[in-house]
């Protein structure tokens, strides 16, 4: 009998014990969908899926990415282990083609357990690759947390970041899905956080847009779909 590799059988043991049949409920939850240029298809479309993070930086990577591509985003607040963030993301998934998509989840959800946000990822990257066809993906690791009254030094949170990406770094290899580094890109730029710790100043979110944009049309120029 052929044998499984050992992160589908991992998968497969544990996904019916760590499925979140409930969400955990932040106090502020929000979704945010925008897609430019939605009435033109003469360009290739790229969609950016993450949180306030993504949200800073994506008015930048468009405008790296402008002639090249179009650019849409879905942030949200939902964890992936959150049973309705696959609702979210499809809703945008079957109304628009997408020629590359790069997606990060990490900064939220933390009443969930590490493996229910493997679970949750594992089904989530299963749920964009069936719905985006032959879209071309990318993940972006979660971006460090830092003490707000001390941003040399990093929050508690980070600790688990870090675990995190370990987590995402093993399933996206499992997937064949390439990764952009933006947790390695700021670690040592406490210069490039505003005041909370968590997200970024303009030289914080020019940097990662500069990065993300460089990976997209790196995959852009690649042989593909057209995504239009």
């Amino acid at each position: 009998m052929k044998r499984l590799p050992c992160f589908v059988l991992t998968i497969l043991l544990t996904a019916h014990f760590v499925v979140a049949d409930e969400p955990i409920r932040e106090r502020i939850e929000w979704a945010d969908i925008w897609v430019t240029d939605a009435d033109k298809d003469d360009l290739p479309r790229v969609l950016l899926i993450g949180d306030s993070i993504t949200r800073g930086y994506f008015g930048d990577v468009e405008k790296h990415l402008a002639g090249k591509a179009y650019c849409a985003r879905l942030t949200t607040s939902k964890c992936v282990s959150d049973p309705s963030f696959i609702d979210e993301v499809q809703l945008l998934l079957k109304h628009y083609r997408f020629a590359v998509i790069h997606f990060n989840n990490g900064l939220h959800g933390w009443g969930y357990t590490e493996d229910q946000y493997r679970d949750g990822l594992v089904q989530a990257v299963g749920a964009i690759r069936k719905q985006a066809g032959d879209a071309k993906l990318v993940w972006a690791t979660t971006t460090p947390v830092r003490l707000p009254n001390d941003l040399t030094k990093f929050g508690e949170r980070t600790e688990r970041v870090k675990v995190r990406n370990q987590i995402a770094a093993e399933i996206m290899k499992g997937h064949g899905v390439s990764t952009d580094d933006l947790f390695g890109l700021v670690e040592n730029h406490p210069d490039w956080y505003s005041g909370d710790g968590t997200h970024f100043n303009g030289t914080g979110k020019e940097a990662q847009a500069k990065r993300v944009a460089e990976s997209v049309a790196t995959l852009l120029s690649a042989e593909g779909p057209s995504g239009k």
